[in-house]
């Protein structure tokens, strides 16, 4: 098997957002190939293994693709030595947090690459406010100045200078947490575990219990909700490539079945 280095030279913008876009984890060996014989036209790849063209892939977008990709594999390698519990995609209301992780807090991330415009962003900080103890925008740097003009003062903002971490603002304690937009985020079966004799009536619920009960419960249900599948992932993180870790968050299969099905 030929080493990804070999091959792994400087793609141009729009050969590395090609390969983003196509890429999946579950395709078979030879839709690889074929994905990266467009991208290396004059290189051989017939002596890759599966796992060799994953990890041409990911190597390749790693050197130099800008989307939120890169951005959220770099969030949950700061996340996995925390003593958290974190989750993908929530949706609120009509916005959909990127990243969370719960502790003692609740904590938001929205993702916003150099990729990405702001046009949702104002909504989306709303939505989030009513539902986060702690919330944050990781955005690329070219954005910078215009979000500082849409996030509110108790906002985070992260960037990823040379892939570290830059905190240029940290994120305050948010003051308007919203219950009954908390309580939307729960399953039926969720209020059946933590409201027991409340879950025929969130109405009941809000009226015999205090907003800080609502949020303490809040917490508990996330934590339940996604613990499982981010222990999968720190679990088994050395096996799964970085751009891949949303994939194995959602589906919790063995890194080395996926990699080395044909």
């Amino acid at each position: 098997m030929r080493s990804t280095r070999a091959i792994g030279q400087n793609l141009c913008s729009e050969s590395l957002n090609t390969l983003a876009r196509s890429y999946h984890v579950m395709a078979h060996h030879q839709q690889l190939k074929a994905l990266l014989s467009t991208i290396y036209p004059n290189s051989d790849l017939s002596s890759f293994s599966k796992r060799a063209l994953h990890e041409l892939i990911n190597d390749s977008l790693l050197k130099g693709y800008v989307g939120e990709e890169i951005i959220k594999y770099l969030l949950i390698k700061d996340f996995f030595p925390k003593k958290v519990t974190a989750a993908f995609e929530l949706r609120v209301n009509n916005s959909r947090i990127d990243f969370l992780a719960i502790n003692g807090y609740t904590k938001s991330f929205e993702i916003k690459s150099s990729l990405d415009n702001l046009r949702k962003l104002a909504k989306q900080v709303s939505d989030y406010m009513k539902v986060f103890e702690y919330n944050f925008i990781v955005i690329d740097e070219k954005h910078l100045s215009s979000a500082l003009s849409i996030v509110p003062k108790s906002y985070g903002i992260w960037i990823y200078r040379n892939k570290k971490k830059v905190v240029v603002r940290d994120a305050e304690l948010n003051s308007q947490l919203d219950p009954t937009l908390q309580l939307s985020l729960f399953t039926k079966k969720e209020i059946a575990v933590f409201f027991k004799d409340y879950q025929d009536c969130s109405e009941r619920i809000l009226v015999n219990f205090t907003s800080d009960d609502i949020n303490q419960k809040f917490k508990s249900m996330l934590k339940r909700r996604y613990e499982e599948k981010w222990t999968f992932i720190k679990t088994h993180k050395a096996a799964i490539l970085p751009i891949d870790f949303h994939f194995f968050y959602h589906n919790n299969i063995s890194p080395n079945i996926i990699y080395k099905t044909a």
